[in-house]
């Protein structure tokens, strides 16, 4: 995908500034690839529709005409979607009956995902792969399979296929001209390449006196739900909310303890992954109960310090008229804006979605609620080659901060298929087999590194076995560094815009937020009037987890509808 059709997002490795200045050319023969399966082929049959949130259609359509070349009698149909209105097509074609799609992102319908339609795909781990010829759950990294599933009970309803993470890119020539790039480099040479919040708002406030735009940031409802704005009020939210664990935690006695983890952990702030699900289980029970009463809410002080924070950067770092808008991405691929927020897959499309621009090809992201950025001149562009430095999330500091600040480093993909009759199930499992096999890897790493593939790049590494990235595009990722992810589940951070994707309280969210960031009411208003809004919804919210009002009656139970 390219990158403002993604949610968002990497377990990489150590060192460096990322400086990229190039174009990645590979044919299928360049990708690396080991014990591609020779097995006999079954006979197969039927529809395969391949429903994603994605403009990529090559990549999609070169799969499938690989695997219909393998299954001459399987049709297979590439109807990818743009990101508005994705969540609705998805719930619509559930509510009309046998949803015609075989896959899409589950990730956007976390309640039908809670509702057990779409198929559980850990019965098929153990199953051998006709195209690697092992059990499928040989094909993937162990620990990014062991993420994808839940820790008590095993099941697997979202496939994670690549590696991403959030981080913070700049343009070394803004950077220079505004006097910072010393200091910007002199934190790159620290073990996390992270500046404070004040630093980081002391560059925006050089880069605006050097004529700069600081950050090219969208406002719209997607930017709050799914992408940027949303990324940082769930990754700012994380800092403010660690000390919670032990109130939300599975306690000795519930169903959810674990023997063996729950009772050998200890709260450790400082250890960005202590509350990896490796390590503490979470009952979503005791949250519901300390939201209803109080012990977890929006408006305390905690919130108020961070949502002061988030001001600051809307009024220091955005650009003018931001709330609404929907493509800020180029303004910093010409030069206007200093810094984006963005995941790493930027390493393999920078120059891609510059050279679109200038050919008139890029695709604005456009919605009802604003404008997209104005097409640049032909001049901007000519000016645009500029080298990338990165930094990773600034990290806030006060009396109500927990930790360092954390990203999202995470494996995404968030494949699902919806429950079907076994024989069209068993189908679209042996498509992904082929996908997920070194062999179907390498079509889908050749096309999606093919230059002319204006919508193709990828987050970064596979998380499939015996598949290489080519060296020089490895070696980028390689340069990020570790701080630690947010992108699971946390103590607190299920509040952090509405409550776990219900969507009206998503929605009443970003309407006060928006109302905020412009001035038009206070922090108290807004704090005040976005816990009431969460206790309006509070049975719904709820009902929309599979939890009952009277499963609060006694956390050590098991909810009744799970």
């Amino acid at each position: 995908m390219s990158a403002k059709n993604l949610k968002i997002f990497v377990t990489f490795l150590l060192l460096g500034l990322l400086v990229v200045s190039f174009s990645i050319t590979i044919a299928q023969d360049e990708v690396e690839i080991e014990g591609e399966g020779e097995g006999e082929m079954a006979e197969l049959s039927g529809d395969i529709v391949v429903s994603f949130q994605s403009l990529d259609t090559q990549t999609w359509e070169a799969l499938c005409a690989a695997y219909v070349e393998l299954h001459p009698n399987v049709n297979c149909t590439v109807e990818l979607k743009p990101s508005e209105g994705y969540q609705e097509f998805i719930r619509t074609q559930f509510a009309a009956g046998d949803p015609e799609f075989s896959l899409v992102n589950g990730n956007v319908v976390a309640d039908l995902v809670n509702d057990k339609v779409f198929l559980d795909l850990s019965a098929y781990l153990d199953r051998e792969s006709p195209y690697s010829n092992r059990l499928w759950r040989e094909d993937f990294d162990e620990t990014a399979l062991s993420n994808m599933r839940d820790p008590l009970t095993g099941e697997m309803y979202l496939l994670n296929t690549e590696t991403v993470q959030v981080l913070w890119f700049y343009n070394k020539t803004a950077f220079e001209e505004a006097g910072i790039l010393d200091d910007a480099q002199a934190v790159a040479e620290g073990p996390r390449n992270q500046p404070t919040w004040d630093e980081f708002l002391n560059w925006c406030d050089a880069l605006s006196d050097a004529g700069y735009i600081p950050v090219a940031i969208e406002g719209d409802f997607n930017s709050f739900w799914q992408l940027r704005v949303g990324w940082l009020a769930r990754m700012y939210a994380d800092q403010f909310t660690r000390d919670e664990a032990e109130l939300v935690r599975c306690q000795p006695g519930d169903y959810c303890f674990r023997e063996g983890v729950d009772d050998q952990w200890v709260y450790d702030p400082s250890d960005p992954t202590n509350d990896d699900n490796t390590n503490i289980t979470f009952n979503p029970v005791r949250k519901m109960i300390a939201l209803r009463d109080g012990e977890q809410s929006v408006n305390g002080e905690a919130w108020r310090e961070m949502y002061t924070n988030f001001k600051e950067f809307g009024d220091r770092c955005a650009p003018p008229g931001w709330i609404g808008t929907t493509d800020a991405y180029p303004l910093f691929l010409t030069g206007k804006a200093a810094i984006r927020l963005d995941g790493a897959w930027m390493l393999s499309n920078f120059e891609k979605d510059i050279r679109s621009l200038a050919e008139g090809t890029y695709n604005y992201s456009t919605a009802e609620e604003g404008a997209p950025t104005p097409t640049p001149s032909a001049d901007d562009l000519a000016a645009n080659v500029f080298e990338l430095g990165t930094f990773n999330n600034p990290t806030m500091e006060g009396a109500e901060v927990d930790a360092p600040a954390r990203t999202i480093e995470v494996n995404i993909g968030f494949w699902s298929i919806p429950k079907k009759d076994q024989a069209q199930n068993d189908l679209e499992v042996d498509f992904l087999m082929f996908v997920t096999s070194p062999e179907g890897a390498g079509v889908y790493l050749a096309n999606k590194l093919d230059p002319n593939n204006a919508n193709g790049g990828v987050n970064g590494p596979l998380a499939i076995n015996d598949v290489q990235l080519p060296p020089e595009l490895e070696a980028r990722f390689e340069g990020l560094r570790l701080i630690g992810n947010t992108e699971k589940d946390t103590a607190g951070t299920y509040r952090s815009r509405g409550v776990a994707d219900y969507q009206p309280s998503v929605r009443e969210w970003v309407d006060l937020a928006h109302q905020y960031f412009l001035g038009e009411i206070t922090l108290d208003a807004f704090l005040d009037d976005y816990e009431q809004s969460l206790m309006n919804h509070f049975d719904e919210i709820l009902d929309h987890q599979n939890i009952t009002p009277a499963d609060l009656e006694d956390p050590s139970k098991r909810p009744e509808n799970f």
